[in-house]
């Protein structure tokens, strides 16, 4: 299209100015003509009529003696240049004075033209003259006494034989200054006019591409993609990938940005060499890559191509600074129409499977509508869960922790539940993921931390101290004030940070090990007791549990369930034990269903147990009933199972 424009616009500036070229050059030849005509007639009156006279008074002849004198001002004339010839006759055709030049012409005056002199017309004509110039001829009439009452009688016609060089080197130079004149303005509004739209277009170029590796961005994709897309078929589907590199913060904190930005540009030429041609190549930003492809013949097609499409990036050695790198990805892949008609759609499930693959380490996922957890319900969820936090609807249920040895009650822990208006008390499992995925965590945690403080405050005014365990995720934690607002609670409730304890999961642990051990020291350092949640479950490094400032750790429960029928999950439950005594830590198993499994972690050596063989989570009035049940100030019986038994509500 653009080039089109342009063809265009030339194709008609040249038309344009070859037209106007063509009117100068006309009007040019006009004005030459009127020029002349202007020195005909100068000579007419100034150099033919005075040697005229009428003699008899109806008759024009020459003067006695006058032809001599005329012929001489002819003569001077011509030798001037501005006169070529010259005749005089009188109306009848009856010539009165001819100069030899003139008379080289031939015939110059018809009937009908001395018929037009007669009317007082003047007029010109283009001859060739003998020697093959160009000259122009001009008759005017001649009135001899315009106060005569037979004045055109009296007139004669007067032939001026003007040279085409007279007045035409001016006139010459005059309209070649003004048709250049106009050329340079035509090719001056054609380049501005094809500047204009070349800055035009590599703007829109530059708007639409990525400055790093020239790839496309994501501007483009929006604007090319419904072309493809509206072709898109359930027998030939057009699938948008999402590629996103793995490690690449890695390669950026270790080796630089400008490193970073080289194996991009590198990743991307991959990416552009492994697709087709028709297949569109697109950088979303930062490490990620869009690709969507064409000519497939259903999902197998697109999933073979996508493996494709990522073994190619595995199996290719980058180099950068001298260093090479190996590279892996993880690609969603979302197709049309099965998946959505537009590019926004497509993204927005291309991405949804991306981060499954991600999580699942399987390479390349495609979209899945069953495991899409961002649903129009979901969406609704989040309204429920804002407003369930303006109105306070999120209750606390807490669970028992005993000791192993002795049986005593040495705490509890908040788990959250939310009293849903219309569905009941609905648990965690829920709206945690969705609270999680759509930023309601911190919030929540606030609250959860706030009332759990203050029912154990309450607890301890009413003679039941109980230390109270509350788990912080990973953006709580990381917060900058978040150790500030801890003691503030504390100060507020008028609760012992000795009656409050923080249980971190590995992730918030690994997700900044060193920020997490800088708060974790100064809570601490107030007395506050901290310990590993779930632990097994995740990837904490053993080596930083030397350094972080935990009290506990608490054995997850899919190591606990079936430590009774797996050999391996007991061998890692004692090995977790050992290690964490070993290391000065206390050792809590959670989830034991059954007597059975409490007598083995006591005697594995687990120093605390949490789980349904003790007590389900309960509401505080009926967990007070339940601590009074158990005789919570009477030492511990030495029938530890009869003990458990009798405690179960």
């Amino acid at each position: 299209m653009s080039q089109l424009f342009l063809v265009v616009v030339v194709g008609g500036a040249l038309a344009a100015m070859v037209g106007l070229l063509q009117v100068i050059g006309d009007r040019g030849a006009e004005r030459a003509d009127a020029a002349r005509l202007q020195v005909a007639e100068a000579v007419a009156a100034g150099v033919v009529r005075p040697h005229l006279v009428l003699n008899p008074p109806a008759q024009v002849r020459l003067a006695a003696g006058q032809d001599a004198a005329l012929r001489e001002a002819v003569g001077q004339l011509r030798r001037d240049g501005h006169l070529h010839g010259l005749g005089v006759w009188q109306l009848d055709g009856t010539p009165i004075f001819l100069d030899v030049e003139a008379v080289s012409l031939g015939k110059w005056v018809s009937a009908a033209d001395l018929a037009r002199a007669g009317a007082g017309q003047s007029w010109s004509e283009h001859a060739a003259a003998a020697d093959g110039s160009t000259v122009l001829r001009v008759f005017v009439p001649i009135e001899m006494d315009p106060r005569v009452e037979a004045a055109v009688s009296s007139a004669v016609v007067a032939g001026v034989v003007i040279p085409h060089g007279a007045l035409a080197q001016a006139e010459e130079h005059e309209l070649l200054r003004q048709q250049v004149t106009t050329v340079v303005l035509f090719l001056l509004m054609v380049s501005t006019v094809v500047w204009s739209r070349y800055r035009v277009l590599r703007r829109e170029k530059h708007a639409r591409q990525d400055p790093l590796t020239g790839l496309l961005n994501r501007r483009a994709l929006q604007e090319d993609a419904p072309a493809l897309l509206a072709h898109a078929t359930p027998q030939a589907p057009v699938a948008l990938c999402i590629i996103d590199l793995a490690q690449f913060k890695t390669v950026n904190d270790t080796l630089g940005h400008t490193a970073g930005d080289q194996l991009l540009e590198q990743v991307a030429a991959q990416i552009k060499g492994a697709v087709r041609g028709s297949d569109l190549v697109v950088r979303l930003g930062g490490d990620e890559f869009a690709v969507l492809l064409t000519d497939l013949r259903g999902v197998a097609t697109a999933r073979t191509r996508a493996d494709q499409l990522l073994r190619k990036l595995q199996d290719t050695t980058f180099t950068v600074q001298g260093i090479e790198l190996s590279v892996d990805a993880s690609i969603g892949v979302a197709l049309a129409p099965e998946h959505g008609g537009q590019a926004p759609e497509l993204l927005q499930r291309a991405d949804v499977a991306m981060y499954q693959a991600k999580r699942s380490h399987r390479g390349v996922v495609v979209y899945d509508s069953s495991t899409d957890g961002h649903t129009i319900g979901q969406l609704a969820m989040v309204t429920e869960l804002r407003r369930a936090l303006d109105n306070d609807e999120f209750v606390l249920h807490y669970q028992p922790k005993i000791s192993l040895a002795d049986q005593r009650v040495v705490g509890v822990e908040a788990l959250v539940r939310w009293q849903h208006p219309a569905r009941g008390l609905l648990p965690p499992g829920e709206f945690l993921p969705v609270m999680e995925a759509s930023g309601l965590m911190q919030p929540l945690t606030q609250r959860v931390l706030r009332h759990a403080v203050h029912q154990a405050a309450s607890w301890r005014r009413a003679g039941m101290p109980l230390k109270v365990a509350v788990n912080i995720g990973p953006r709580s934690l990381l917060e900058p004030d978040f150790s500030a607002r801890v003691l503030a609670t504390l100060v507020g409730a008028e609760l012992p940070a000795s009656l409050l304890e923080l249980e971190i999961t590995e992730t918030a642990v690994m997700t900044n090990p060193e920020r997490a051990a800088f708060v974790l020291s100064q809570l601490r350092a107030r007395g506050i007791h901290v310990s590993i949640d779930d632990f097994g479950a995740g990837y904490t490094s053993l080596a930083f549990l030397r350094i972080l400032p935990v009290a506990a750790l608490k054995i997850d429960r899919s190591l606990v369930t079936h430590i009774l029928d797996c050999p391996e999950d007991e061998a890692v439950t004692q090995a977790v034990i050992d290690l964490a005594h070993r290391l000065g830590l206390s050792v809590v198993a959670e989830g034991p269903e059954t007597d059975a499994v409490l007598d083995r972690l006591a005697a594995l050596g687990c120093d605390e147990a949490q789980g349904y063989a003790i007590s389900r989570p309960l509401n505080p009035a009926a967990l007070e009933g339940w601590l009074t049940q158990r005789h919570v100030d009477h030492p511990a019986t030495t029938d530890g199972a009869n003990s458990r038994r009798r405690s179960l509500p």
